[in-house]
Parts: structure tokens; C-alpha cells; sequence
């Protein structure tokens, strides 16, 4: 199975690349499905001090569009490789997020904030990085 087709079978209506308003879409999609994740595991693990500013912060990218991204978007040829890269970065942050529901201990929410975070961070990074139109 493609990182496409994994996507669209977890996320209904994934937005994917195709189109300027598509490419909006999908960062809310995505977003959207790891704060659903977060908010289930601060439910469930109940983080105290540090961890639970982590998550909050976490949380809080996921509640609304990276308006980096959204720019960076607009500007950025989506040639093949990069959406094939983004699919693959999309999948990496689905499959995070069903890890951090299924966390029960501190430790591993940690371990997958730390990840999410991560592949935020080079969904970002790897569309800027993309050569202008």
C-alpha cells in the first residue's frame, strides 16, 4: 500500500497536493487527526509538569493551520518527489498519532511528543526547502 492510499484509507476526504486550496486542506487533515490523538492521551496519561506543557504546546500547533506552511506551500513547486516525501511525512505523523493513543505510561507519550514534533518540523521544513514556482 502506497503512503497515499494508507492515508486516504485513515483520513476520510485526504486532501492531498493536488491544488492550492487542496494543499490548505490537508495541513488542517493532518493537523487535525494528531490533536485528536493528543487530547485522548492527555485524557488517558494525565501528564503533570513539564510533559503536559509539552503536549499543551503540541495541542496547540495542532488546533490551527502553520500559517509557515500555508506560505510556504503558496511559493513551493509540489513536483513528485516532494509530494511523495510529504506522503510519507504525512503517513509517519498518522502512524505517530496512533501510537500516542495507544501510550499508557509518560515515558512513551515523551518518546512519541518528541516524534510528532520531529516530523512537524520536517513537513515544514521539507516544503520551504522546495523550489519556488
Amino acid at each position: 500500500m502506497t503512503d497515499l492510499e494508507a492515508l486516504r484509507s485513515r483520513i476520510p476526504g485526504y486532501a492531498d497536493y493536488g491544488d492550492d486550496t487542496a494543499r490548505h486542506e490537508v495541513d488542517k487533515q493532518i493537523r487535525a487527526f494528531l490533536g485528536e490523538a493528543l487530547a485522548a492521551a492527555r485524557d488517558a496519561v494525565k501528564p503533570e509538569g513539564a510533559l503536559a506543557e509539552r503536549l499543551d504546546g503540541l495541542l496547540l500547533r495542532c488546533e490551527f493551520s502553520d500559517q509557515r506552511v500555508v506560505r510556504a506551500a503558496d511559493h513551493a513547486r509540489f513536483g513528485d518527489a516532494l509530494v511523495e516525501h510529504i506522503h510519507g511525512l504525512d503517513r509517519g505523523l498518522m502512524e505517530c498519532a496512533d501510537r500516542v493513543r495507544a501510550v499508557a505510561a509518560a515515558d512513551d507519550l515523551s518518546r512519541e511528543l518528541d516524534a510528532a514534533a520531529r516530523l512537524l518540523d520536517e513537513r515544514f521544513g521539507a516544503i520551504a526547502d522546495a523550489p519556488s514556482r
